[in-house]
Formats: structure tokens, sequence, C-alpha cells
């Protein structure tokens, strides 16, 4: 089959672009963008590494058990958003909720020690977020989803809010 012609009309039909060369540029740095991204995935995750490596001591158990609740939070979200009904989904993969969560220990484990770091360096350097940050966020997540726990809502947006202000004051060091 023919490929249509890499011109202006075929660039126009994606979109208010004037023609060839500007969606070439757009595509260029959509790319740079994801490329950036990637990189900064990459630094985070090295930092994380690091920060998680240097930290000695015991992780108190509630920590861990919030991370773990975190993490069942996130998987029944997303299995209720696709219509499934999460006992149904247990049954399909022949486990329980305490198999599960005995899986994620490991993870969980990390987890609560990056939130400890974290946590500790927000607090240092004062990175916390405003209550108007946080507002903002859990109304968009209420709003978004219906049946929306305000209270996890909250503690979610606090942490993601947190960790951003961390790595970017981290990437910047």
């Amino acid at each position: 089959s023919e490929y249509p012609a890499f011109d202006d009309e075929f660039a126009k039909s994606f979109g208010n672009f004037k023609g060839a060369d500007e969606l070439k540029e757009k595509i260029k740095s959509n790319l740079k963008i994801e490329k950036e991204t990637e990189q900064k995935d990459k630094l985070r995750l090295a930092i994380v590494e690091e920060l998680v490596k240097q930290t000695e001591g015991e992780i108190p158990e509630i920590l861990i058990q919030s991370e773990t609740d975190k993490i069942m939070y996130r998987l029944q979200a997303d299995i209720t958003n696709t219509g499934f009904k999460f006992e149904n989904y247990l049954k399909q993969i022949n486990k329980t909720e305490a198999d599960l969560r005995n899986e994620w220990r490991t993870d969980a484990e990390k987890r609560a020690k990056l939130q400890m770091i974290i946590h500790t360096i927000s607090l240092k350097e004062k990175l916390a977020p405003t209550e108007e940050e946080i507002e903002k966020d859990v109304t968009q997540i209420t709003t978004m989803y219906k049946d929306a726990d305000p209270a996890r809502a909250r503690a979610y947006v606090e942490q993601m809010l947190e960790n951003e202000k961390v790595f970017t004051f981290l990437e910047k060091q």
C-alpha cells in the first residue's frame, strides 16, 4: 500500500500544524521530552538506590504496613476501574489478600525506608507542600473518582507532593 506523502497536507491532517516542518519539530520536541523524562527517572532511581543503601536502622512495622496498604489500594482501584470485582480477581490468580501482602513485603520495606528518608529531607530542608497545593490535588482526585476516600486521597497527595519537592531538590544538588 502507498504511504501518504509527508507533506504539508499530511501535516495539516494531524491538527493545526502550518506544515510538515512544524509537525517534524513537534515530533522532535516530544521525543526530547520523553528522553528527558526517562533521564529524570533514571537519575531519581539512582538517587533512591543510593539513599536506601546508605540508610541503616529498623523500619517501623507501621510504615511497612502503610506502604503495603498503599500498594493494595492502588491495585484495588486499578481492578475496580476496569469493571472487575476485586474478590473475583483474587479467585482468578488463586491468591488471598494475605498472600499478596507477603509477596510485597520486600518492596514495601524499600518504599517505607525511602519515605522515611524523603520525609527527613523534607523536614530538614523545609520542603513540605503547602495546604493550598494539597487541597488543589485532593479536590482533583475526589472529583475524578467519586468514591475516593478523602483521607486516603489526602495521604496519597501529601506523599506525592513531598516526593516531588524532595527529588527536585536532590536533583539540583
